[in-house]
């Protein structure tokens, strides 16, 4: 891995509902052309709490995963000695309190980047912390990696895909 900012660790969370709302509306039109009372419009409004619901739920998911990535750094960056406030080394490099201070959740959308901005000297200093660096015998942490394993959210029918899910069957229940 170069110097460079290619490899910056991230979480990401995407909801996308475009298309079955895109879907409901049809079948809501369909209703109410065709005489089904109220029919169309309850379906609209159950879609439509069915799309809240599931923008919430990713919110909390991320919120969750955050705080997850947020334990994990303050736990393991503070266990090496150099990384104490009051050490010269801490002082030269990168402050670590800023690297969890800058994890932010960028939301684009229904779409969460977790991921932290801090930088020394143009470099995003949470590549080093989550992957490590060889050349400079500085281990890997895996923060973000670790956080998403102990959430499951590389699985497949994870915790939040069944939040989702949920989320949408309370919406049209």
């Amino acid at each position: 891995m170069g110097w460079n900012n290619d490899n910056i660790p991230k979480i990401i969370l995407d909801y996308d509902d475009s298309d079955m709302r895109q879907v409901m509306a049809q079948i809501s039109a369909t209703l109410d052309k065709n005489g089904f009372g109220d029919g169309g419009r309850r379906l609209r409004n159950m879609t439509a709490l069915a799309s809240v619901s599931g923008e919430r739920a990713t919110n909390k998911m991320s919120e969750r995963a955050k705080g997850e990535v947020l334990d994990l750094m303050r736990e393991r960056q503070y266990r090496q000695p150099s990384y104490h406030p009051g050490v010269k080394a801490f002082e030269r490099k990168a402050n670590n309190q800023r690297m969890v201070d800058n994890l932010k959740d960028h939301v684009h959308g229904n779409r969460h980047e977790i991921y932290t901005t801090t930088t020394n000297g143009g470099y995003n200093y949470s590549q080093a912390f989550e992957f490590g660096l060889l050349t400079r015998n500085y281990p890997a942490h895996h923060p973000f990696e670790d956080a998403a394993n102990h959430l499951n959210l590389n699985q497949l029918n994870g915790p939040f895909e069944q939040a989702i899910d949920e989320a949408i069957r309370k919406g049209f229940s």
